[in-house]
């Protein structure tokens, strides 16, 4: 993840990179990409908007987690990042014009060669004599050669022009693509869960649009015994699994902390209750080791809640029943799939 502040000296840069960690360590939070991002910045830049926020919080004595760093990083740094789509946008619009201004001249120029050839052709229907071929020849040749001299200039501008779209166009591709995938898990997050779920939500029928809710059980002791790195250890090993145990079109989404959900389309409720089942088991036998000591994590589960689009659904109860089903096999033990639609 890139960090927005780049005027800084090298010196400044690691003073403030030192004290991003030492604020996160301080609040025992996961030097993280996200979390880091929101510290590099409070430090960086303390004439922003971020850093007014920031510290009026720390000035209350509250500890900082995840969720408000992950909604400053949203408001603050997300919405510099649509500074920079707007700024690239600008620099699409100028290409575009200059591409119009050379068209024009080229139709200028094409314009006046031929004005010229008509003039030579009239001169060689009203004029006769060896001197009057050559005058008709030499400009023919002398037009003749700057439309080619032009029609070289305008290639070379459209070439430029063709690299520096090209160039945009990744640009705008590896933007849009950060800025709809968490860095940590490389699924989908928040923001593109809402953009996914519009298109599905029209080209899914009714009771073919399949929702999991999952959560990894006892989360906060994984980071208590083994430290935040290993948590985000396993965070990237589950959504590994999530991701080997979904079909191309499904949407697997992190959607907070240790928090999941996975957009099935045209998947009934039993095949939804199938990949839940096989993403719990799969998790339930992972084993993980750390490199450095050999030492062995204690095995860790998820729990799972799965429900179906009904009829009078819109996105929020769709969610709110899945979040319910997930809670239910909390509260039943954990380590299970519980289906919302067999609650009462």
């Amino acid at each position: 993840m890139a960090i927005l502040t780049t005027n800084l000296s090298l010196t400044e840069a690691k003073a403030c990179a030192q004290q991003a960690i030492e604020l996160l360590l301080g609040h025992q939070l996961p030097p993280n990409p996200v979390n880091y991002a929101v510290a590099y910045e409070y430090h960086a830049r303390v004439d922003s908007d971020l850093h007014r926020v920031l510290n009026g919080h720390l000035k209350t004595g509250k500890q900082l987690d995840e969720f408000l760093l992950g909604e400053l990083y949203e408001q603050h740094i997300a919405s510099d990042q649509a500074d920079q789509f707007k700024d690239m946008r600008n620099d699409l619009q100028g290409i575009l014009q200059s591409l119009m201004q050379n068209i024009s001249s080229a139709g200028g120029q094409v314009d006046e060669y031929h004005d010229r050839l008509v003039r030579n052709i009239e001169r060689l229907g009203s004029e006769h004599g060896p001197d009057a071929l050559r005058t008709v020849a030499s400009d023919l040749l002398e037009s003749t050669l700057k439309a080619k001299h032009d029609n070289q200039a305008l290639q070379s501008k459209l070439n430029t022009a063709r690299q520096e779209t090209e160039r945009l166009r990744d640009e705008l591709e590896l933007h849009r693509r950060e800025a709809l995938i968490d860095p940590l898990t490389g699924l989908y997050n928040r923001r593109a869960l809402e953009r996914q779920i519009q298109g599905m939500w029209q080209e899914t029928d009714i009771g073919a649009l399949s929702v999991l809710a999952l959560d990894i059980d006892h989360f906060k002791r994984i980071n208590d015994n083994y430290g935040h790195a290993i948590g985000d250890v396993v965070l990237r090993h589950v959504a590994d699994i999530m991701r080997k145990c979904i079909r191309g079109e499904d949407i697997a989404v992190r959607f907070g902390g240790e928090e999941f959900l996975i957009l099935l389309p045209d998947t009934p409720l039993a095949g939804a209750k199938q990949v839940a089942e096989t993403i719990r088991k799969r998790v339930e036998a992972l084993r993980l080791t750390r490199r450095h000591d050999n030492l062995t994590l204690d095995p860790f589960t998820i729990s799972l809640g799965v429900t179906v689009r009904q009829e009078a659904d819109d996105h929020d109860t769709l969610f709110e029943r899945a979040d319910k089903a997930l809670y239910h096999s909390k509260n039943s033990g954990r380590n299970r799939v519980t289906v919302a639609e067999t609650l009462h």
